[in-house]
């Protein structure tokens, strides 16, 4: 069960907006995969001399495992003294999930007392593996971090709330499949943590907007658009001028951003702020089209 501080209790959690990974938190990650490293024995398993039994987990081959698989991880794993050090934040994160992967419950029982250890058997339960996730969420949490690891084992990122409230209520079930498709691939990327995957969460909202723009008549755009914009004004005053001005507008930074062009000349979104915000202006009128087009047979 996971602490809670005096902190938290008495001033409230700290507002998770921060990317980056200090010395600090990356030895944190470390102090937890150090605890849990006889969780490890399943995969990596050192064996007792006298009966080939499972009696812990051979660090050695662990750590060639890590190294392979994410090659960016410094071998063997442990804390970094120099708080001057730089962190590879993707080689953590991924680090991370590798742990989660491997993790399995284990009982020690049948005290071995010639070589002093137990041996090690495998209950099938996960209690150790949530554990150890809720461990790391907490340091994640602690230090204002917007990563999280979810129980499907991936390092996600905390959206920001309004971002986030639009997302968990936004219903996404038309008759076009592909149009449901662009945006659920969206919405899974910007929840990512790496900036490429969220660019393209970027681009594939974009091109929802493009394909939702053909709902009513795939061979003539503009009329179509113009239908879907008269639907959802729904004979409120001047609300299809208000939708037809944001149309356009979120039509021109599209065409004139490197979001689904980058020829040159395109201006360039230089930072993951950006990115949440026109993802988050796009994404609302989407959840604003998708409840029309939703009800559409």
């Amino acid at each position: 069960m996971k602490h809670e501080y005096f902190s938290d209790r008495e001033l409230g959690k700290k507002e998770l907006k921060s990317e980056e990974i200090t010395v600090s938190v990356y030895n944190g990650i470390v102090s937890i995969y150090k605890k849990y490293q006889k969780n490890f024995s399943f995969d990596f398993p050192e064996t007792c001399p006298d009966n080939d039994m499972v009696c812990g987990t051979d660090v050695q081959l662990l750590n060639v495992a890590i190294k392979a698989q994410i090659p960016n991880m410094e071998t063997p794993v442990d804390v970094i003294w120099d708080q001057d050090d730089e962190v590879d934040k993707y080689a953590l994160l991924d680090f991370v999930e590798f742990c989660y992967s491997k993790i399995v419950d284990i009982k020690e029982s049948d005290w071995h007392n010639f070589f002093k250890h137990y041996h090690i058997f495998f209950p099938d339960t996960k209690n150790d593996k949530e554990k150890f996730r809720t461990e790391v969420n907490q340091i994640f949490a602690r230090n204002g971090i917007v990563f999280y690891l979810d129980s499907d084992g991936l390092i996600k990122r905390q959206l920001p709330t309004q971002l986030d409230a639009v997302l968990q209520n936004l219903n996404v079930k038309s008759k076009d499949k592909d149009l449901n498709e662009l945006v659920n691939v969206a919405i899974e990327n910007i929840r990512k943590p790496k900036e490429f995957d969220r660019q393209i969460a970027l681009e594939k909202i974009w091109d929802a907007f493009e394909r939702l723009k053909t709902f009513y008549d795939p061979t003539n755009k503009k009329a179509s658009a113009t239908t879907l914009v008269t639907n959802i004004a729904a004979g409120t005053s001047q609300f299809d001028l208000l939708l037809d001005n944001e149309f356009k507008t979120l039509t021109s930074i599209g065409n004139d951003y490197q979001i689904r062009h980058f020829e040159q000349g395109k201006i360039k979104i230089t930072t993951m702020k950006q990115v949440d915000y026109l993802f988050y202006r796009m994404i609302s009128l989407i959840d604003l089209c998708m409840d029309k087009v939703n009800n559409e047979k």
